[in-house]
């Protein structure tokens, strides 16, 4: 335990580390296609529309058969 007059380095190393992270996620967003926009490109825009419909949505399924 440490005493009024002795300071704990980790809030400041923690709170710097909160900042870097902040300012490295929002730096990532500006530069880069969207992730719909990387498929476009990787498997062509009709595979990448039936791919995202198949991985959303619960296409027309009511409820879960999960308790």
């Amino acid at each position: 335990m440490l005493s009024v007059a002795e300071s704990d380095p980790e809030p400041e190393r923690e709170q710097r580390g909160d900042h870097l992270i902040l300012v490295h996620c929002a730096a990532v967003g500006r530069d880069r296609p969207s992730a719909y926009a990387r498929l476009v490109g990787k498997v062509g825009s009709e595979l990448a529309r039936l791919l995202l419909f198949a991985l959303t949505g619960t296409h027309g399924r009511r409820g879960s058969s999960s308790p």
